[in-house]
């Protein structure tokens, strides 16, 4: 992995070696626009339990949420943690709620967008989606790369085009790990786009998938609600292996508080 270098973008929390911005929407949005009229790179990262379990055991993949200029908390638990620390100022900021935010303001502030992942279908899809909810939205491409490791020359081929179109944004959705991997190997080449990393986010915009009940969200039990449906056994690994070692996380960083204080 090619190195990157410290962005700022505010205080973080820390859940054992990974950084999580202390963040809320509005302030993302406003360090996201102060970003943008500098007009220089930056990328973003949306974590969640997965990504904060896989950042403890791969340096690499560590180093590139901790690099970021954002690493928002996608998952109630990273909140939660948050919040079991002192950090009270901090929301859950996912990723299909950051990039439809974003594309509500974009007229306003003249962003324009650039959407790389995701499959040929989704992406034609998204286009009448978004013609009919922003009108008015700059898309500067749409690019389904193929489903296998792309070569040197694609992938420099897609850094040439997003610096000749210069997008505000250029949004990933090639799923974690491999689309914060692919943000970091084309990062260090970028102009002056914004890259951010929102998995599933495209389907959520073409309505495909879809948030459950409010209460649900803030039970921590959205991935259940919409993954299990679709991926049980995923979802069955997942509450079998991330979800405990999450748990010790929240335990170890509960009694070192303790522990703190009462020095």
């Amino acid at each position: 992995m090619q190195n990157l270098y410290k962005q700022s973008g505010g205080s973080r929390y820390y859940i054992g070696k990974v950084g999580i911005s202390i963040v809320t929407m509005d302030q993302t949005l406003k360090l996201i626009n102060d970003q943008a009229c500098k007009m220089s790179p930056a990328y973003i990262c949306v974590a969640n339990v997965d990504t904060t379990i896989l950042s403890q055991r791969d340096a690499n993949f560590c180093k590139i949420q901790n690099e970021s200029l954002l690493t928002i908390p996608d998952g109630m638990p990273l909140v939660w943690y948050a919040r079991m620390i002192g950090e009270r100022n901090v929301e859950r900021v996912t990723g299909p709620d950051l990039m439809m935010k974003i594309l509500e303001i974009s007229s306003q502030y003249g962003y324009s967008h650039y959407f790389y992942g995701d499959t040929e279908q989704t992406l034609l899809r998204m286009d009448k989606a978004l013609q009919k909810r922003y009108p008015g939205v700059v898309i500067k491409a749409m690019r389904s790369p193929p489903f296998r490791p792309l070569s040197d020359k694609e992938t420099n081929n897609t850094i040439a085009e997003i610096n000749q179109l210069r997008p505000t944004f250029v949004w990933v959705a090639l799923g974690n790990p491999k689309q914060e991997i692919w943000i970091a190997k084309v990062f260090p080449h970028i102009e002056s786009a914004i890259l951010i990393g929102v998995g599933a986010a495209f389907r959520f915009l073409i309505g495909e998938y879809r948030h459950p009940a409010k209460f649900v969200q803030r039970c921590g039990l959205e991935g259940l609600f919409w993954r299990g449906l679709k991926d049980p056994i995923r979802v069955t690994k997942f509450y079998c292996l991330c979800a405990p070692a999450f748990g010790a996380l929240m335990l170890n960083g509960y009694v070192r508080r303790i522990l703190g204080s009462r020095r």
